[in-house]
């Protein structure tokens, strides 16, 4: 492993301007992410606990495409059903024994939309798609044979022996992953008014309150503007005027998180695309624009951390549904997630921590690790704290498999 440090790095605080968007809980592509995740961990628990290893898989091709609802004050109706396309690899054979998930995915799938989306029943308005393969990477060299080589057959192993994963994970790509904290003011701001209007306490409290949330918030010098949009649920508002006093509730709600957060010069657009005077309102029948034609793709949503920020490091690493195990781009993020957060916390500093992988190398033996700090800190103490997550890979994959990891919301 080649590590190098450098001491120029720009606190996020510190930068003339900042532009931070977040997709919130029910945004398609948050939900795309989030559906894809859960469809890797739960293949994971399932092949982990059967065999004693994460089988080979990946449901990062997941998507969700757009039904049709019709949406009245006080109700609304679906006209077609959402889509949803399971697409991806998984392995379905393990030695001579098959191995039946395609229910228990689709049930996974089932449970979450149906938490997530109001007046959603899966089985009548949502229609499933299965693309899975198992087809390898690198193709047969004796395909008639069925090949020789255990590389041919680590989405059909034939045994253990077949699969680096069980013993010493190696990488499955040359890739990078990359993480800066702490997260800014700007930043923080962001994630406070999104969870304010999504959480489980708001659903309850304010029934009317749609999960499909759109924050982009812009930091020039200490003028801050945000705009948020968020849905009203058609079925539990009975006429505009409950709409327009709805929002009031909402531009509290949003103002008190702006207060907490210590900007003094703040303005707020709310839903920009109303037009009271053609009672062109933001109404929606689930809570999310899933019904109305929007579709959601894994990893067009939030990075890692919870946000799209425009001035943070990040890959075009695509985490949601990847093999927790060795897929690099998906560990490396998360390990630089921890090695970053560590740095912060026990120096003090800003820092940006970059990792990348080499193809069939070990997995516990990144290429080249580059921390960035704003400051010098002690070299000895920095390289025990990149070397104590480096050295665990396991580790981040059974955290991983807990959702200890904000890797998309």
């Amino acid at each position: 492993m080649i590590l190098k440090t450098y001491h120029d790095f720009k606190s996020l605080d510190d930068l003339d301007f900042e532009v931070v968007e977040k997709k919130g809980r029910c945004h398609p592509d948050t939900l795309a992410d989030r559906l894809a995740e859960l469809l890797s961990v739960t293949y994971s628990k399932l092949t982990k606990e059967k065999y004693g290893v994460i089988l080979r898989h990946q449901f990062d091709k997941l998507s969700l495409m757009g039904g049709k609802c019709d949406v009245r004050y006080g109700g609304g109706v679906f006209r077609s059903p959402v889509r949803l396309l399971i697409n991806g690899r998984a392995t379905q054979r393990f030695g001579d024994e098959y191995i039946d998930f395609r229910d228990l995915l689709i049930d996974t799938a089932r449970k979450l939309l149906e938490k997530e989306l109001i007046n959603f029943n899966f089985d009548v308005d949502c229609r499933v798609m299965w693309e899975s393969t198992s087809n390898p990477t690198r193709g047969m060299i004796d395909e008639e044979n069925g090949g020789t080589s255990a590389i041919h057959h680590r989405f059909a192993p034939r045994s253990l022996d077949d699969l680096p994963e069980s013993k010493n994970p190696i990488s499955n790509d040359t890739a990078v992953g990359c993480f800066t904290a702490p997260y800014s003011k700007l930043e923080k701001m962001v994630i406070s008014i999104e969870k304010s209007l999504t959480s489980d306490e708001s659903r309850r409290t304010y029934p009317w309150l749609g999960t499909d949330c759109k924050i982009m918030a812009t930091r020039m010098d200490s003028d801050v503007n945000i705009t948020v949009s968020i849905p009203q649920i058609s079925t539990f508002v009975k006429s505009p005027q409950e709409y327009v006093s709805n929002l009031e509730i909402m531009k509290e709600i949003i103002h008190k998180q702006i207060f907490e957060s210590g900007f003094q010069n703040a303005v707020l657009t709310l839903n920009p695309g109303d037009n009271t005077d053609k009672e062109m309102f933001y109404l929606r029948y689930t809570g999310s624009c899933i019904e109305s034609g929007d579709e959601g793709q894994v990893s067009r949503g939030n990075r890692l951390g919870g946000i799209i920020s425009s001035k943070r490091t990040f890959t075009v690493e695509g985490l949601s549904g990847k093999n927790p195990a060795y897929h690099a781009g998906k560990i490396y993020s998360v390990m630089s997630y921890d090695i970053a957060n560590e740095i912060n916390e026990y120096f003090g500093v800003a820092c940006e921590v970059l990792i990348m992988s080499q193809i069939d190398r070990l997995v516990s033996d990144p290429w080249v690790v580059i921390v960035n700090t704003n400051t010098h800190v002690d070299s000895k103490k920095l390289e025990e704290i990149v070397k104590k997550h480096t050295n665990n890979p396991a580790q981040i994959t059974s955290r991983i498999l807990e959702g200890k990891y904000p890797l998309n919301y």
